[in-house]
């Protein structure tokens, strides 16, 4: 499935490539070859300069495709071509260069650095100007000050979730706890992969890349696995304890 993916990149590729304001197309690396698995599908980015066609342009020139949906909050497309999911998401060059070259403090609080880890670690199906390799090259250099702004902003926000889980339990509200402990657990990622200087993974790569980073809080492994188990003894009380214990330990790093 993999090879059938690359030619459905290609072929999208080729009608995306012809749009005047689009300048470069990424395929992100599939997490499976199996069409069956759950987290299969093909993912494109398609970074452009100034606008890309509106919706029913851009359904007219995937024909091909069926299903064909698009997101009116964000530059998002949806469609299945030969049975395979496809998403195509459009990224302005601009707005990629702010977070680069500005370290844009907004764009890290609401998305993180997983844009980065696209550019990064996606393969290259079309560069008009070579504005990806140049990306690519700044991304490998990025200074500490980066890296400490972006564990800054989700340091503030392990410690907020934390307060939030310590109320919940308090008030043993299950629904608040459950969300709260699941933004708690993504705040510590964040913050353990800034530490590390890496660039945030998918949600679904989280958990097998955060447990093999170089620096992690002692226990990390045991701490972490025991707020994940919801069939656990623990109470809400003690995950909340364990959840004290990792921040403390996070902070220290």
């Amino acid at each position: 499935m993999k090879g059938k993916s690359k030619l459905i990149a290609d072929k999208i590729a080729t009608v995306v490539m012809g749009w005047p304001s689009v300048d470069s197309i990424l395929m992100e690396n599939l997490l499976s070859g199996d069409v069956y698995d759950p987290y299969y599908f093909l993912s494109l980015d398609v970074y452009y300069s100034d606008a890309i066609p509106p919706p029913e342009e851009r359904r007219e020139a995937l024909l091909f495709g069926a299903a064909f949906e698009t997101s009116r909050v964000k530059g998002k497309d949806r469609l299945i071509v030969d049975e395979v999911p496809v998403r195509i998401e459009y990224k302005a060059t601009g707005r990629i260069n702010d977070i680069i070259e500005k370290n844009d403090p907004a764009f890290l609080r609401s998305a993180g650095t997983y844009v980065l880890y696209r550019i990064i670690n996606a393969d290259v199906c079309y560069d008009r100007s070579g504005w990806i390799l140049k990306m690519r090259k700044k991304l490998g250099t990025m200074p500490q000050s980066f890296w400490d702004r972006v564990r800054d902003v989700f340091q503030s926000r392990m410690e907020h979730c934390l307060s939030d889980l310590g109320a919940a339990s308090m008030r043993n509200d299950e629904l608040f706890f459950h969300i709260s402990i699941a933004n708690f657990l993504q705040g510590v990622c964040s913050v353990l992969f800034a530490i590390n200087r890496r660039f945030e993974p998918s949600f679904r790569l989280f958990s097998g890349q955060v447990k093999s980073l170089p620096t992690l809080p002692e226990s990390f492994a045991a701490l972490f696995d025991s707020l994940l188990r919801s069939n656990s003894d623990f109470s809400y009380s003690q995950k909340y304890k364990i959840a004290e214990l990792l921040t403390k330990s996070t902070l220290n790093l």
